[in-house]
């Protein structure tokens, strides 16, 4: 039997990588940061001075020391990548960028079954995001994983494309990133957004074949961790300034919903936030009655406890500075259960 397997966000967990801030490295405001960030006009005027960058990793570090402690407690085996060097410039044909950072395997890598997914991103900065958790990747190949790579994207200019209101990703090449999914068993919802196209959902729809389904919807600009999670069979948490119960996906629609009001700022130690307030719902399940929930949102823990989920506070101050919570940079890479039809 493969050491992956993951087919949900609820199953008990028991083994899972953590990102690292170690060689985080903010990427110049090109074309593809703006289209994923949509940050200020003044983006590209940012001077993040060496003392903040230093403190932030340092930070960020700690409190995933903490989430180490909180996970092995739990009985999770807890991996790491290799940590990239700080300010690795790269190039293709037809572009030039700066890694950014092996903090998120959530966004560059796809679990789903024993399938382990390297994910076509849309931005470039994040082209060889994949690389520093290489290592895992061949260890889990090696104890039986799927691995699969998505073609790799071109990314020309004509990728990022603007609408009044929002903006998308064009149709000319498969494009998601992995956190554009909600996994449920044997359906697969995939978020049609500025991360992740059409094109991109026939592929996984491909890659994954009969045994999945795979559903397209659009809740959210981006990724779905700050919009919507399963929380277990026939129970939600829900954004409840993105979504109504009209825009929860169809098959969904009926299951009880914890809609969660505007959560806690953490700030941010950067001149621009990298996410917004609502990284305060990206959670991370330990199985489907315990969920470690950042520290300072009293008002999710409230909820959870009042459906009989046990929230476990942990500490994370720098959600909103480089854009990712507790789901985004984690990857459970197995879980107990089977394969199933939970709708």
């Amino acid at each position: 039997m493969s050491r992956v397997w993951s087919t949900n966000d609820w199953d008990p967990l028991e083994e899972i990588v953590l990102g690292t801030a170690q060689g985080l490295t903010p990427p110049p405001v090109d074309d593809s940061v703006r289209h994923f960030f949509e940050p200020p006009a003044d983006a590209h005027l940012e001077r993040i001075g060496a003392d903040t960058l230093k403190r932030v990793v340092e930070e960020t570090e700690e409190d995933f020391a903490d989430l180490t402690e909180i996970l092995q407690q739990a009985g999770v085996t807890v991996r790491r990548p290799e940590p990239p060097r700080p300010d690795q410039a790269f190039a293709t044909p037809n572009w030039s960028t700066v890694a950014m950072h092996a903090l998120m395997p959530r966004d560059c890598l796809l679990v789903i079954g024993d399938k382990v997914i390297e994910a076509p991103m849309a931005m470039r900065a994040r082209f060889f995001e994949t690389m520093p958790f290489r290592r895992l990747l061949g260890e889990y190949f090696d104890d039986g994983a799927t691995w699969l790579a998505a073609p790799k994207p071109e990314l020309a200019d004509s990728t990022y494309v603007y609408e009044p209101g929002h903006s998308v990703v064009g149709e000319n090449e498969p494009l998601f990133d992995g956190a554009n999914t909600l996994r449920c068993g044997r359906d697969v919802f995939f978020n049609v957004s500025n991360t992740g196209n059409r094109k991109g959902a026939e592929w996984l729809r491909r890659a994954l074949g009969p045994e999945y389904r795979v559903h397209e919807m659009s809740i959210c600009s981006d990724h779905v961790g700050t919009t919507l999670h399963i929380l277990r069979p026939g129970l939600l948490l829900a954004n409840s300034a993105r979504l109504s119960e009209d825009s929860i996906p169809e098959q969904l629609r009926g299951w009880k919903t914890l809609w969660v009001d505007e959560p806690e700022d953490d700030g941010y130690a950067f001149s621009w936030p990298r996410a917004s307030v609502w990284i305060g719902m990206n959670i991370l399940a330990l199985g489907p009655d315990r969920v470690i929930v950042p520290a300072n949102q009293e008002r999710v823990m409230r909820q959870l406890e009042s459906v009989g989920i046990e929230p476990v506070p942990a500490r994370f101050r720098h959600g909103r500075t480089f854009g990712g919570g507790f789901h985004c940079c984690s990857l459970d890479t197995r879980r107990t259960g089977e394969l199933a039809d939970h709708l």
